[in-house]
């Protein structure tokens, strides 16, 4: 067997070589190939622009995508409070400048105030130990002045149950009501017992068909005579207003203040100025 001369070299294949720019050639045959059906898609559609309401399936691929990346999202803490969209009111009126600043200026006054007025309802309710945090301002105010209700004193008791059936005099056809009984303090709100008593006279009354009531009030002498007068006034107003709305209108009812003009006692003691604070309801009968 014989040896081969190290001088001899073995000629390379040409294959290899023809299979790598075999392999170039077809890569850039696919790219030219691709971007020439692109340009041309592009161009048709811009020409000839689908009608079809269908979603391109290329969009739907997106979207696709989309929704399973959006799936593996972490979720979200339980203790996470989603963002409230806050609402919007569209004003019915059309404001310059100038009326939105003044209006904003009152709306800040108010605030203001309601804070104030919240900062003092608490005080009163850690007062009285009746706190209700929960409830509205209208019903917290509510419960305070429930809490602040003074009781009724003996006398004060004794004087409802004397006047609970109010009977006019055959001769003078009047009947006289305690003030303290029948109003808060220096006001014309009727107090409940009040009104308890003013049902019970309204009863009486119906026995005189068509009859004119007056209601005069009284006061003592303390205070302005000014005032006094005005105050009488106001309270006989009440209590006439009380009776014509469950009498009817068959009756015709006339409300004089006095004032202190008219005492009934001296005015030198508790007892006596209480006797002069007081409401006279009278029957004139029409003849």
């Amino acid at each position: 067997m014989s040896k081969s001369s190290p001088d001899q070299i073995n000629p390379r294949s040409p294959g290899m070589g023809l299979l790598i720019l075999s392999l170039i050639f077809r890569l850039l045959l696919l790219v030219v190939a691709s971007g020439f059906s692109w340009v041309l898609g592009m161009a048709i559609a811009v020409q000839y622009p689908s009608t079809s309401q269908e979603t391109p399936i290329a969009e739907k691929l997106l979207r696709g995508a989309k929704g399973i990346v959006s799936k593996k999202q972490l979720p979200q803490s339980e203790s996470a409070t989603p963002e409230s969209t806050p609402e919007t009111l569209k004003l019915q009126v059309e404001l310059t400048e100038a009326q939105r600043q003044e209006l904003q200026t009152e709306l800040k006054q108010l605030q203001t105030q309601l804070n104030t007025l919240i900062g003092e309802t608490t005080t009163l309710e850690n007062q009285l130990g009746v706190s209700r945090p929960e409830q509205n301002l209208e019903a917290r105010l509510d419960l305070i002045a429930k809490q602040l209700v003074v009781p009724l004193s003996a006398s004060e008791n004794e004087q409802i149950n004397k006047l609970s059936q109010p009977v006019f005099t055959q001769d003078t056809k009047m009947v006289t009501l305690p003030r303290d009984v029948l109003f808060e303090s220096r006001s014309n709100t009727i107090r409940s017992e009040g009104r308890i008593i003013l049902d019970n006279l309204i009863g009486e009354l119906k026995n005189y068909k068509e009859a004119t009531i007056s209601v005069s009030g009284h006061t003592d002498s303390r205070g302005k005579v000014k005032v006094n007068r005005e105050l009488s006034f106001l309270q006989a107003e009440a209590v006439a207003e009380y009776l014509s709305k469950n009498l009817g209108q068959r009756y015709r009812l006339l409300a004089i203040g006095y004032g202190e003009s008219r005492p009934i006692a001296e005015n030198d003691s508790q007892t006596n100025r209480q006797r002069n604070r007081r409401i006279e309801v009278k029957i004139n009968s029409r003849k």
